[in-house]
């Protein structure tokens, strides 16, 4: 038995989501059934993260385990051939531990968002851009972003879901940033979970809080009380899984 690992990029609003589901294009869907094809086997594959529908990947992982070696280089030009025009890139496969799980061993992730005040040199971006009115204030952006870092119940950003009353909502996000390039700017986020909807929640309150909607005492500590403007859920075109670190990390095997 071999354990192999699939790192892929994906235009996210050609599917309905990375996750395999009956009678829509998915990428797992799409993946699997080409390397079926290609193997001659039924092939079930392993993923990092559950995207939404609509959100693309930069790095995403995925294993898949076959009895047979394999070669990779072919495998791997045969399924870009097949998949690049419905919106799968394969960046590279290779052998590892049967131990690992792309899942199960995930230490944290990148997401990133991209946003843009400017529709005139950003148009063409669209719709991997979200377009927002205003100018930010630096010094609130840096409070809100600050506040979020750490270890917190992240429920104001999470759905409500009554059927679900201990649900697990704690999360410890590394770190939150801001890149500020020419005619975007890119909001990234890096923990060790994420919940449903919850980047793009966390967006919409950092849009907020940056063009001054938000008190000061609330950005310091979003966590206490009802803050405003953590209900929103953003489109998923400009949300990026951009990539997944691992405990110890992905050792490669001949």
């Amino acid at each position: 038995m071999n354990n192999y690992v699939i790192r892929l990029q994906y235009i996210g609003r050609n599917f309905f989501g990375f996750q395999k589901q009956s009678k829509v294009k998915t990428v797992q869907g799409e993946l699997e059934k080409a390397l079926s094809t290609i193997l001659q086997s039924n092939i079930k594959t392993n993923g990092a993260a559950r995207t939404d529908r609509g959100v693309n990947a930069i790095n995403q992982y995925v294993n898949f385990y076959y009895d047979e070696a394999i070669d990779l280089y072919r495998i791997q030009r045969k399924i870009n051939s097949m998949l690049f025009t419905s919106g799968i890139f394969i960046k590279d496969m290779f052998k590892t531990d049967l131990l690992f799980h792309p899942r199960r061993d995930v230490k944290g992730k990148v997401y990133a968002y991209v946003i843009s005040n400017d529709r005139e040199h950003a148009m063409f971006l669209s719709p991997n851009v979200y377009f927002y009115n205003g100018v930010f204030n630096e010094e609130l952006l840096k409070i809100a972003m600050n506040s979020l870092k750490g270890e917190h119940d992240f429920s104001p950003f999470a759905n409500k879901d009554r059927s679900l009353p201990l649900r697990n909502n704690v999360c410890n996000l590394f770190d939150v940033g801001i890149l500020n390039r020419r005619y975007v700017q890119i909001l990234y986020f890096y923990g060790n979970r994420f919940l449903y909807h919850m980047v793009r929640r966390l967006v919409y309150y950092l849009i907020k809080a940056a063009t001054g909607y938000i008190g000061t005492n609330t950005l310091k500590d979003p966590f206490t009380g009802e803050a405003p403007y953590t209900r929103q859920v953003l489109p998923p075109e400009p949300l990026f899984l951009v990539d997944v670190f691992y405990k110890k990390g992905i050792r490669r095997v001949e």
